[in-house]
């Protein structure tokens, strides 16, 4: 039975707007065969229905699914997943989502109708989708929030989660600094505060540089309270991230805020994550309100 399962299977899906379609076509540029709007209850069945030469080219395989059915209900997701794990050595859950008024955005700057917007407002039928979706969510492996990412960044992220690797793969660790002021983002599995540390946007010669510049680096150190904070989360993520990958957890995503996400979470961001990479561990960085544009 296990030389015919699907060796790893893929499903995608949330919020209507997110980047489903997206998701999938980047999915395909690695490697993944893909269907789209295939039902949750038919996808053992379609799973079965395979003969082996399409089960061959089908053994990384991503399924879209929309779950906006009555009868896609999430007692039911759960209950299919639970299926088609019988029939696949390795089966993940990705979600997306994206901030409400930006799926409202996505929706007028495109003109295309969502799909629960049936006798009611663009508005009322994301807060639906919301509400309909929140226990798939719950049940979701992977959640990407795509409400402050592009495209290529988008793409990126799929590349560094989903790429084709041998053996054991360590958790791919995603820091992302921010600004409080602009919003915190919702995916991630750990946020860290750097308000405590001194201002730099308040010395008027180092307000318009960056936590990237020299000048802001050595203010944040001259005395000791970031090195500090910085020595102890290595410490800490020295302990956890050897943990989270025996448990098979892919990626960890690590948000640092400050007040206005250009000085302290970037100078924290980034001297964390040059840190984590000389101890041998694969990081990402991102600032997401470097520019100071936000929300």
């Amino acid at each position: 039975m296990r030389d015919s399962m699907i060796s790893r299977m893929v499903l995608v899906t949330g919020l209507s707007g997110a980047g489903r379609s997206s998701a999938l076509k980047f999915l395909e540029d690695l490697g993944f065969s893909w269907v789209d709007n295939l039902p949750m209850v038919k996808i053992p069945l379609y799973l079965d229905s395979l003969t082996p030469d399409e089960r061959e080219r089908c053994l990384r395989l991503a399924v879209g699914v929309h779950m906006r059915d009555d009868q896609e209900c999430p007692l039911r997701f759960e209950a299919c997943l639970d299926r088609i794990r019988q029939r696949v050595e390795r089966l993940e859950t990705l979600f997306l989502e994206s901030d409400v008024n930006v799926l409202i955005s996505r929706y007028r700057e495109t003109r295309r109708r969502h799909p629960l917007a049936v006798n009611c407002t663009v508005q009322e039928a994301v807060a639906l989708d919301i509400e309909r979706l929140g226990e798939v969510r719950a049940l979701s492996d992977l959640i990407i929030d795509t409400t402050f990412l592009t495209v290529p960044q988008l793409k990126d992220r799929l590349h560094n989660l989903f790429q084709m690797t041998t053996g054991p793969v360590d958790p791919l660790v995603f820091i992302r600094s921010f600004g409080f002021k602009y919003g915190s983002n919702t995916d991630a599995d750990m946020v860290l505060d750097g308000r405590f540390l001194a201002n730099p946007h308040y010395d008027a010669q180092l307000r318009m540089l960056t936590g990237l510049d020299a000048e802001v680096r050595k203010f944040l150190e001259k005395d000791g309270e970031a090195l500090e904070f910085l020595a102890r989360l290595q410490s800490l993520f020295d302990y956890l991230l050897p943990r989270y990958g025996k448990e098979k957890k892919r990626y960890f995503t690590v948000d640092i805020g400050c007040t206005g996400g250009r000085h302290r979470s970037v100078y924290l961001a980034d001297t964390l994550g040059e840190r984590l990479r000389q101890k041998g561990y694969r990081v990402l960085v991102r600032h997401r309100d470097l520019q100071g544009v936000g929300r």
